[in-house]
């Protein structure tokens, strides 16, 4: 029954040609060429047709996140155990599950009210993927294991332990790692693997955020990547929410900066890889080696 990976998100954007015109300049990450009745416009990092929807909407923030199960027999028990629990759950449509381009899925809130959209089989796109900034490869697979989602993201969650369980005991994710983030009294973070290796598709963090996400997460090859983005964020005039530095829990090597709407995305390399069926989950009281200085907007106003 466990979850594979962490597939897609869809984003509400006030402003989509902004979003896209960062996703594709900034990040580099390649439009996809999708119609779309409703006007979404779509971005790829690898064979997935996407990984990335952008929809035009009233408010900027995270709409769904897309939970990837390996098969229909998984899908379908995670789907009876959701019900068997007490939570709602309501089927996809054929036409919303072509949108996506998966073969069936069903939508469900965790006990904090994000917004799930777990599916299975998903469609591929065989174009090649070419990337407007030169980016040969986007960190999405590993070897022979298979699909690594399209990075990892991270929710708020004030009904804490509630989504927690909810995740570990139905989705069936498992934690990683547990971090106490210095300076912020209270403040806690679940890291959570999927049935894959990297160390975390999703993270729940015990406060609110007004975006519905604190920040998503896109990896490259090298460093050499992660230093052409922050020039080409420089040159667009994107805010950098923190400066370069290295996470402790999962080695990532990385950046933030703001997407127009204000969603932070990290932009990364050399991202810890874990074995899931034996991973011992660990705890952390700092966050980084060094680095990520942090900026929000209007702190220094």
């Amino acid at each position: 029954m466990a979850v594979a990976a962490s597939g897609y998100l869809r984003i509400g954007a006030t402003e989509v040609d902004a979003w896209m015109g960062f996703g594709t300049g900034v990040l580099g990450l390649m439009e996809a060429q999708r119609d779309d009745a409703s006007g979404a416009r779509y971005l790829r990092l690898d064979d997935h047709p996407f990984r990335l929807m952008i929809e035009p909407a009233e408010a900027d923030g995270l709409i769904a996140t897309g939970l990837e199960f390996p098969d229909e027999d998984a899908f379908r028990a995670c789907c009876s155990a959701l019900t068997a629990a007490g939570h709602d759950i309501a089927p996809g449509s054929e036409a919303e599950a072509k949108r996506r381009a998966v073969t069936a899925f069903a939508t469900t809130q965790d006990p904090s009210g994000n917004v799930l959209e777990l599916y299975w089989g998903r469609e591929l796109d065989y174009t090649p993927l070419v990337s407007p900034q030169g980016i040969a490869n986007f960190v999405t697979t590993y070897q022979q294991t298979g699909d690594l989602g399209f990075g990892h993201l991270v929710l708020p969650a004030l009904e804490f332990d509630a989504t927690t369980d909810f995740y570990t005991e139905i989705i069936g994710m498992g934690i990683t790692d547990i971090l106490y983030p210095p300076g912020m009294d209270g403040a806690k973070i679940h890291f959570m693997h999927a049935n894959n290796p990297r160390q975390h598709s999703l993270a729940l963090f015990n406060g609110p955020h007004p975006l519905g996400v604190v920040h998503i997460m896109v990896e490259v090859e090298t460093m050499d990547e992660v230093g052409r983005a922050m020039d080409r964020a420089k040159a667009a005039g994107s805010h950098f929410l923190a400066t370069l530095g290295r996470h402790i829990n999962d080695n990532m090597c990385s950046v933030y900066l703001l997407a127009p709407g204000g969603i932070a995305v990290e932009f990364g390399c050399e991202g810890m890889l874990i074995d899931p069926e034996t991973h011992v989950a660990t705890v952390s009281t700092e966050g980084d080696l060094w680095g990520h200085e942090y900026n929000f907007p209007g702190m220094n106003d």
